[in-house]
């Protein structure tokens, strides 16, 4: 987010203290970000550390609380895990929002820029994340993979007649969104065509499940100044097939990174699934903000809509390593694009 979210600061400061028990003497709103729905601050405190606060009005999801502060209790210390409140909960409500306070952590999280010995050890850390076994209990709301993508396809089929006969409001965004959808509706059909038939295979496979950040780009691993990463945003955390981290694992780092995961053999309809399931999520996500939400301005529907088309056209984009992912397949398991889109 890149605006400051609607919420006073001294009611930010007044729940803070309330229910952490720190007294700010700082507090900065950073705009960090690509999630619109969620704002972070640096807040300097006289009990002496800096925190960061983190809200979003996104719907509650505890297991991204309490996976990543139970792995950090196991030992997995680049793990970072938000701190109790008084009451022992790991998250604080304010009408609609839900606040979190981690360790502040000063560091880097650009997608590019991390070396060989950061991924090797990103690699560690991932072999020791996905070999936990959550205690008995476990967490109940902790989503599991069900390889079902027809959310997705039916997103998509019941979008594109409604933008055919839509009439846009005054949005050069909206505009050019809906000329890069018809230009390249064709990958848009092979992706979604692609999740159906690899998903239908994965439904019949026993795959292992292990727990999975689920969102494992170089944007969630934080590099310190001493070089040390650390793994952020638990946000969709799940148990799936280790496959489901592996997506922005790639050249020419992905040998390092397999130098500290560890031998791995790669199931490829599961990798491949992920990719495009990624995509698909990305072009939704971009298209819905762009066209259905009525709190934006028009400078966060223009970086959506350049988004979406870097996702169609960049030249590193994970449509490319899609179809990378897909020449490991079996020759049936493949969908061709379509010829007239």
């Amino acid at each position: 987010m890149r605006e400051q979210p609607a919420i006073s600061e001294n009611y930010l400061r007044a729940c803070l203290q309330h229910q952490y028990g720190l007294t700010p003497t700082t507090l900065d709103f950073l705009p960090l970000g690509l999630d619109y729905n969620a704002g972070v601050y640096r807040v300097g405190s006289e009990q002496g550390p800096s925190y960061l606060l983190k809200v979003t009005s996104r719907p509650l999801y505890e297991p991204g609380f309490l996976v990543p502060r139970y792995l950090n209790d196991q030992g997995i210390t680049s793990v970072v895990a938000p701190f109790p409140t008084r009451n022992h909960t790991l998250w604080a409500r304010l009408d609609g929002w839900t606040m979190i306070v981690y360790p502040f952590i000063d560091g880097d999280t650009s997608w590019t820029g991390m070396t060989s010995e950061q991924w090797k050890e990103v690699g560690t850390t991932l072999r020791q994340i996905h070999q936990v076994t959550l205690p008995p209990s476990g967490f109940e709301p902790l989503h599991k993979e069900t390889f079902d993508p027809t959310g997705y396809a039916q997103w998509i089929r019941s979008f594109e007649p409604q933008q055919e006969h839509a009439r846009f409001r005054d949005s050069a965004a909206e505009r050019t969104l809906r000329s890069l959808w018809m230009e390249h509706q064709s990958t848009i059909h092979t992706a979604v065509a692609s999740l159906e038939k690899l998903g239908g295979e994965l439904q019949r496979q026993a795959l292992p499940y292990v727990v999975c950040h689920a969102d494992l780009h170089p944007a969630n691993l934080l590099r310190d100044q001493a070089g040390h990463v650390f793994v952020i945003d638990w946000d969709e955390v799940m148990l799936a097939p280790k496959e489901r981290d592996f997506i922005y694992v790639r050249e020419p780092h992905a040998a390092a990174f397999f130098e500290g995961y560890g031998q791995a053999e790669i199931d490829w309809t599961a990798l491949t699934y992920y990719l495009w399931e990624r995509v698909v999520q990305d072009l939704i996500e971009c298209a819905r903000s762009v066209c259905f939400r009525d709190d934006w301005t028009e400078e966060p529907r223009t970086d959506a809509t350049q988004l979406f088309q870097s996702i169609l056209t960049g030249e590193e984009s994970d449509i490319a390593a899609a179809n990378a992912a897909a020449t490991h397949l079996p020759s049936d398991l493949v969908v061709h694009p379509e010829k007239n889109p």
